[in-house]
């Protein structure tokens, strides 16, 4: 196996899945380039590569069905024998993380192969795209009740708890825009009150503080939306208020 350039990690939500297969099972990838180091001042990090890409050829029956994560897109070859997952450029010390979900077919017990990852991706300033790293993806399957009654493994399940949020930020605000206050406060809101029971379950801070930006985004789009409301309807000749004027985007949230 090629093993270089890029540092990856694989860690699957479940240990072991039945031998029956299973219609979703999610992997939680994290890449970089060098060791993981804070941002200093204005200074962007060096770029190392561009346009990396992951080629997922999996082993008959299995099938990538989605990709979460920042700024991924995701692709098949017309054959369906290569998922293509894009991945952006590769900054030194910077790492990025995304879940793949996977439907795997039945197999008999023990540790077998999904398929082969392969990265490439393109030098600064070259056109051309080099193989950097593959890598042999495989999982357990089980029959053994025990092991497959073990609770999904933390990490990964938080990081897809915490990935619902942007999708349902974005969704609120589409509901606020067409006036429907009410409704758009309720998705927020009952996406924030999950991730305080997960908080309180945990014990992990992170959920809170994802809660908290959502309470936060609530009650400021609360204000400035009904404050667009209420000046509407004290002067609805004003033509010059529009509801592009309180619109916020994922920069400011």
């Amino acid at each position: 196996m090629l093993k270089s350039m890029v540092n990856v990690t694989y860690t699957w939500d479940k240990e072991s899945i039945s031998a029956n297969g299973s219609e979703q099972v999610n992997l939680l990838i994290e890449w970089g380039h060098g060791a993981i180091r804070k941002r200093k001042g204005t200074l962007m990090p060096k770029t190392v590569g561009c346009d990396l890409q992951l080629r997922f050829i999996p082993e008959s029956g299995v099938n990538l069905l989605k990709v979460d994560g920042a700024r991924l897109s995701f692709s098949r070859s017309e054959d369906g024998e290569f998922m293509l997952v894009h991945c952006g450029d590769t900054r030194r010390g910077k790492y990025k993380q995304a879940i793949l979900s996977f439907s795997i077919p039945s197999h008999s017990s023990g540790r077998h192969t999904i398929g082969m990852m392969e990265w490439s991706w393109r030098k600064t300033n070259q056109e051309k795209r080099t193989l950097i790293r593959t890598d042999q993806l495989y999982i357990h399957y089980t029959h053994h009740l025990g092991l497959l009654s073990i609770p999904s493994n933390s990490k990964v399940a938080k990081y897809i708890k915490l990935n619902e949020t942007a999708p349902i930020v974005k969704k609120a605000l589409r509901i606020y825009e067409k006036g429907e206050h009410e409704r758009g406060a309720f998705l927020l809101t009952r996406q924030a009150d999950g991730l305080l029971i997960q908080a309180a379950r945990t014990g992990d801070m992170e959920y809170l503080e994802e809660a908290e930006l959502l309470f936060s985004i609530r009650n400021k789009w609360n204000g400035t939306f009904g404050l667009f409301k209420a000046c509407s309807s004290k002067d609805s000749t004003d033509k010059e208020i529009s509801i592009e004027d309180v619109r916020f985007t994922e920069i400011n949230i």
